[in-house]
């Protein structure tokens, strides 16, 4: 059995973990999270005991940052991959540093392309490159654009008192939780929304479908909880969470989660859908060639019948056509005194004709045949072959 892998995070902040949580969850992947808040507590961590992954953030509190964290452990503890996320305000570290680096480096949101890297830190690039890649969405959903979360903060509330909800969450696409309300504790928050975040950013690919924007509601019901997911466009969803006893959710949802998420929606404009669609790749121009030739109707060769049309059988007409266009056999004259009956009227001895049939002399007469001939060679494989004229 496989041993669970333990991994550091690295953020005095704490706003690493949930995220590398809700990957792992993604990947249905159990973990052991190590959390220090420095990069000193990080060294000290990696140097007594076995780690299998460190993540860290860029800006943490000790002697180093994330990055010259990430570079130090690469360089002295070989076999420890290290992911640093870092943040739009983070500094800006060169292209060209990050292409020799010896880690991975992400800014955060994260999506797709962390979950992808987790799994190269965790079981080799070359496990991950074997699988078969999943099918990717057909659009490019570019950044998550910007939302006020303290004007959102109001509405929110307001619709888990409306709709009855024990708890309310908005996530954006990436699994990032940005706004809780209410008794959240009895969902793990960050897996919910990790799973259904990536989930209703697909929606992006029904609209074509559909015709137009499709609004998407998501509803799991379990014997403890029952939750509702809104899609806010493409970018955000909310997660409704009621006691799993409430059967009588649904109308309430629809009615005033129905109508926050579109004023929701109205709020963030153009940038609640905005995709970027996929240029098909160009299609490779043909090679030109030169014109062919015409040619004259003299010096178009008749056309051979094919061996199916000869075995479908020939008319009348085409018969009496293609013998009387047969020259004459040369040197072949004919016999004066030809005389039938001399040539057809022979007696028949019926019983050695009836003897040519018997099973036991034909028997004898195969035996008799030698099987050293070599492979025999049919009529149309010998015209295959070009042994022999197809005329």
């Amino acid at each position: 059995m496989p041993s669970i892998p333990r991994i550091v995070v690295v953020d005095a902040a704490r706003d690493v973990a949930p995220i590398v949580r809700g990957a792992l969850a993604l990947l249905n992947r159990p973990c052991i999270l190590i959390e220090v808040p420095s990069s000193d507590d990080a060294l000290a961590e990696v140097s007594r005991s076995e780690i299998d992954l460190m993540v860290t953030a860029y800006t943490i509190p000790g002697m180093m940052n994330g990055f010259e964290l990430a570079t130090r452990v690469s360089r002295e503890f070989l076999a420890t991959p290290v992911i640093v996320l870092a943040q739009e305000d983070d500094p800006t570290v060169d292209v060209s540093v990050l292409g020799d680096a010896a880690f991975q480096y992400f800014m955060r949101p994260v999506g797709e392309p962390f979950v992808r890297g987790l799994r190269i830190a965790l079981d080799g690039e070359a496990a991950v490159a074997d699988e078969a890649p999943a099918a990717g969405p057909a659009v490019d959903l570019g950044p998550v654009p910007a939302v006020d979360t303290g004007e959102l903060a109001t509405m929110v509330v307001d619709l888990m008192r409306d709709a009855g909800a024990m708890s309310i969450i908005l996530a954006d696409r990436t699994g990032r939780v940005l706004i809780e309300r209410g008794a959240t504790g009895y969902i793990d928050r960050e897996t919910l929304a990790a799973v259904l975040g990536p989930m209703f950013a697909r929606s992006a690919e029904i609209g074509p479908l559909v015709g137009g924007h499709a609004w998407t509601m998501h509803y799991y019901n379990g014997e403890r909880l029952d939750v509702y997911g809104l899609a806010l466009g493409v970018h955000y969803i909310l997660c409704l969470v009621f006691e799993g006893t409430n059967r009588r959710a649904m109308a309430p949802v629809m009615l005033y989660g129905r109508r926050t998420a579109d004023q929701i929606i109205e709020m963030l404009g153009e940038a609640a859908y905005s995709i970027k669609k996929v240029e098909p790749a160009p299609a490779p121009k043909a090679e030109s060639r030169p014109a062919a030739r015409k040619q004259k109707a003299d010096d178009v060769p008749a056309a051979k019948p094919s061996r199916q049309s000869q075995k479908q059988g020939t008319s009348a007409a085409s018969l009496e056509a293609m013998f009387d266009a047969q020259p004459e056999p040369a040197g072949m004259d004919p016999v004066a005194d030809f005389d039938a009956d001399a040539l057809f009227g022979q007696a028949i001895d019926e019983e050695l004709a009836e003897s040519m049939f018997d099973t036991d002399a034909l028997s004898d007469l195969a035996d008799s045949i030698s099987h050293d001939e070599g492979q025999r060679v049919g009529w149309d494989e010998a015209i295959d072959m070009g042994i022999i004229d197809e005329q």
